[in-house]
């Protein structure tokens, strides 16, 4: 499965930025030296979240540079929508959902309600279950464990 992409869920950066070692382990084993994206969302909740420090911050940029970000597009919007109401997820993880489901990508999330609503309309991978193969990349620099 090289070069095929997967959109990692807020929780799961979250997680191996706060040191879940779960998520730290299936993160170096998984996606670390891989290929992986977020949707914008992602990036707008990991940066906007309550008191978020300055160093916190620093270490969430130098993660996201190394992340494709997915932009939220018409497809991306009617799809959300479609999956919102079907599933009643909450709007940011609609548009996750629906971004991973347009781009036929895997949705990689520590959600584990959300994987059981989701599956098998989306490809779901769970840092709980260790059989998953996710590609993703880490950048330089960016190793986890709690956040300052």
């Amino acid at each position: 499965m090289n070069g095929i992409e997967r959109i990692l869920n807020t929780n799961v950066v979250v997680d191996f930025l706060d040191g879940d070692e779960t998520v730290m382990a299936f993160w170096r084993d998984r996606v670390q030296g891989r290929k992986a994206a977020v949707s914008q969302i992602t990036r707008m909740e990991l940066l906007s979240a309550p008191g978020l420090t300055p160093d916190a911050e620093t270490e969430i940029r130098r993660l996201l540079q190394g992340l494709r970000v997915i932009g939220i597009g018409a497809a991306v919007e009617e799809k959300a929508v479609r999956l919102r109401r079907e599933y009643r997820l909450k709007l940011p993880d609609a548009i996750i959902a629906a971004t991973a489901e347009v781009l036929d990508w895997p949705l990689v999330t520590a959600d584990e309600e959300l994987a059981r609503r989701l599956s098998p309309r989306v490809n779901v991978l769970n840092p709980r279950i260790r059989t998953a193969d996710v590609n993703g990349s880490l950048p330089e620099g960016v190793e986890g464990g709690r956040l300052p």
